[in-house]
């Protein structure tokens, strides 16, 4: 690529552009600001020394988004309270223009966007507010006032007569972004995505980056507080790095360290994991930069936790957390989660990347140990809200503070596998109670045996059914008069023969009882051997109306099993006894469903699901006792 080329006016080199529409480049000879009239060049200015960058990115590079290919041939340079950011300016082969945001290894590629929508003006812009640009919904994480440090390359507009400035990012549920450039009025809108480094495929990438960490840029400083050296192992990426010897925080982008916060008494915590440490973590090879121990506050209650910042040059910042024993894998998260009502009277919900979280917990919660060095501004004191949201095994937790929202996703590990992936010494603390994203270690246990009574059960069912209605075989049935006190005559059914292998022999006698009872003596006679089995049951039905409602007890049928019953010639011997006469029909049933049994059965195979299903709810109600819900 390459377009029309100048003279500097400042000292003679020639000026090329690779862009024929720049307004505004650097002589690469004397650094001076020229800003393109036509074919001739005007000096405006000369460039700040832009700070030292670990990014792999440069003027020259190439790659492709979204099957375009493009090169960089600018970079505008940030500032902001708590650390900066590059803004490459990319050129695509077919002459358009866009903009590849290099904010500490997250990367998104945007464009100037036309006709977005209202724009608030820069005083009512605010963090969290949710606005409807380019058919799509944003909600504003962060309002950042800036200033310009730098600028190399060629640019589309003028740049060297801007001062500070605000602006605010905006993101979409699906990974989209917009920025609101409040440098122009009506501010200028950017819309674009995240995307990830490798998809970019760049090439002509610094020399002095690689794959791995031994090309990172250590510089040693001395500390203004008390003279100690402190090493900083990044240089170019960290903005704050703390002192070993004294624990003051310091300003690693500045001239002799300038001191941002000191400690009239010093405590010093012993990380776990040495700072330094180099291990590899997710299929990358990751160094440990920082640590914090950070507290939530409720009234009258606190808890705290470790955090280790650990650095990839490539894939960025992860976090390990670290809390009684239990270890979190986090990473912050480019999306906007979708929140649902904020003020919901029940239990909140999030929904993100197709599952649903719960919140657990919500206080204020702030930094209170500082160890290492950050590529932002971390001091003790730092205080912002946190919500978590658990999914188990994952949670989301969303850190407010007056100026920016961040969320991030964290996934439960065994320390074991940290242990491992460190080369750590020892063994990992031992995990006390249950966490709130920790997994169940019922869970697997639980599946399978609820997914074995999801069959099995109604399997049952069905053959309990069959059973009931299919099992019986009718042997004989005759029908007496029972009339009080006169007929005290026992009745014969029989003889009958039963047939078949030893099975049971089923006694049931249907009445006209009604608001009675009447009871049945039964004596079973094998006819061959005298063997006689005795039996007895009582039937009554009674129904009325009490109140304005009606109401019935019991049947006008019963039944009485003899088991074990072999076959043979057999007769029934019925003695009937009650107050009032009644008319009943005796039925011999053999082989009839013992419902007690199937009961009994059924029982026992809900056992194991119930048992299961118990030790969930328990583990579950430990790990919401540490909720701000624990009554639930």
């Amino acid at each position: 690529m390459s377009g029309p080329s100048a003279q500097c006016p400042s000292c003679g080199a020639e000026v090329g552009f690779r862009w024929a529409g720049a307004v505004q480049t650097t002589c690469d000879y004397c650094d001076s600001i020229l800003v393109r009239h036509g074919t001739d060049l005007e000096k405006v200015g000369k460039v700040s020394e832009p700070p030292p960058t670990t990014s792999p990115i440069q003027l020259g590079t190439e790659g492709r988004y979204d099957g375009r290919p493009f090169t960089v041939v600018g970079r505008i340079v940030y500032g902001y309270e708590r650390g900066g950011w590059s803004e490459w300016h990319l050129v695509f082969d077919d002459g358009s223009s866009g903009w590849l945001s290099d904010a500490m290894l997250e990367y998104s590629v945007s464009f100037l966007a036309e006709d977005a929508g209202p724009i608030p003006y820069e005083d009512q812009i605010a963090r969290g507010l949710r606005l409807k640009l380019l058919d799509d919904t944003y909600e504003v994480t962060d309002t950042t006032p800036a200033r310009y440090l730098s600028t190399e390359g060629e640019l589309p507009w003028e740049y060297h007569d801007r001062d500070d400035m605000t602006f605010a990012d905006l993101k979409s549920g699906d990974g989209k972004v917009v920025t609101l450039d409040y440098s122009e009025d009506p501010p200028l809108v950017f819309a674009g995505e995240y995307v990830h480094f490798d998809d970019l495929a760049l090439t002509h990438l610094r020399e002095d980056t690689g794959d791995t960490l031994h090309h990172s840029q250590v510089q040693t400083l001395s500390c203004p507080n008390c003279g100690s050296s402190v090493e900083v192992r990044q240089a170019g990426l960290s903005v704050n790095v703390v002192c070993a010897s004294c624990a003051s925080v310091l300003d690693a982008t500045s001239p002799g360290a300038k001191v941002l916060q000191t400690f009239k008494k010093n405590k010093y915590i012993d990380p776990r994991i040495p700072l330094g440490t180099k291990g590899s973590w997710k299929g990358a090879e990751y160094e440990v930069l920082g640590y914090q121990f950070r507290t939530m506050h409720w009234p009258g209650e606190k808890y705290s936790w470790d955090e280790y910042l650990i650095y990839n040059p490539e894939y960025g910042f992860r976090y390990l957390t670290e809390e009684d024993g239990h270890w979190n894998d986090a990473v912050t998260v480019k999306e906007a989660p979708d929140e649902g009502s904020k003020y919901s009277a029940f239990r909140r919900k999030v929904h993100f990347r197709g599952e649903t979280y719960k919140h657990f917990e919500g206080a204020r919660t702030t930094t209170d140990y500082v160890l290492g060095e950050w590529p932002w501004e971390v001091r003790v004191g730092d205080e912002v809200h946190t919500d978590d949201f658990v999914c188990p095994p994952r949670s989301l937790s969303k850190e407010v503070s007056d100026d920016e929202t961040v969320w991030s996703v964290a996934e439960y590990v065994d320390g074991h596998r940290i242990w491992e992936a460190f080369d750590l010494e020892g063994k990992p603390p031992r995990p006390v109670g249950v966490y709130s994203n920790q997994p169940s270690p019922h869970a697997d246990r639980a599946k399978r045996v609820g997914l074995t009574a999801a069959f099995v059960v109604p399997l049952f069912l069905v053959l309990w059914i069959v059973r009931t209605v299919t099992g019986s075989t009718p042997i004989t049935a005759e029908a007496f008069q029972y009339t009080p006190p006169a007929d005290s005559a026992v009745q014969i059914v029989g003889p009958f023969t039963v047939g078949g292998r030893t099975a049971n022999l089923a006694l049931e006698a249907r009445t006209d009882v009604s608001n009675n009872w009447i009871y049945f003596d039964y004596a079973l006679v094998n006819t061959a051997t005298g063997e006689v089995r005795e039996a007895g049951r009582e039937v009554g039905y009674y129904f009325g109306r009490e109140g304005g409602e009606s109401w019935r007890e019991g049947s006008q049928r019963g039944q009485v099993t003899m088991p074990s019953v072999p076959s043979g010639e057999y007769m029934l011997r019925v003695a009937p006894e009650g107050p009032v006469p009644v008319q009943y029909t005796i039925r011999v049933l053999r082989d009839a469903p013992v419902h007690s049994l199937w009961l009994v059965t059924f029982l026992i195979l809900l056992l194991p699901p119930i048992s299961a299903l118990m030790r969930q709810a328990s583990f579950h109600s430990r790990r919401m006792a540490e909720s701000d819900y624990a009554s639930d």
